[in-house]
């Protein structure tokens, strides 16, 4: 099962191609629940911050080194899994960047990972 601890803030509005966002936030929850182990709890937070909406996905799971996140973390056909193709977050950040936002992401080995979606 998955523990996703929700924390909304306001956010927004945001001008958005709804069913592409989802797929992306889709894509975050999955690759957070992958990363972690069963019962470790993932939280889901909205906030305002700066004039920009943001969405974050925070996991406590396996996590990536700075290396991997400099160098390979949104480049096609790269991943850290045993199964997949690795197309995920670049298209996450395809999506994104298409509606003028951005991706950051915090991740440490061993401490989990935090990708937010930045959006204007």
């Amino acid at each position: 099962g998955i523990d996703l601890r929700a924390d909304f803030q306001p956010a927004g509005p945001v001008l958005m191609d709804r069913p592409q966002l989802e797929r992306v936030l889709t894509n975050l929850l999955v690759n957070a629940q992958q990363a972690s182990a069963d019962g470790a709890p993932i939280t889901l937070r909205t906030l305002t911050e700066n004039g920009t909406a943001r969405l974050i996905v925070e996991d406590r799971g396996c996590g990536m080194s700075a290396d991997f996140l400099e160098r390979q973390l949104f480049r096609p056909f790269q991943t850290t899994k045993q199964t997949g193709t690795g197309i995920g977050l670049y298209h996450c950040k395809l999506i994104v960047d298409a509606h003028g936002g951005r991706m950051e992401v915090r991740s440490q080995p061993g401490q989990g990972t935090r990708i937010s979606m930045v959006l204007p």
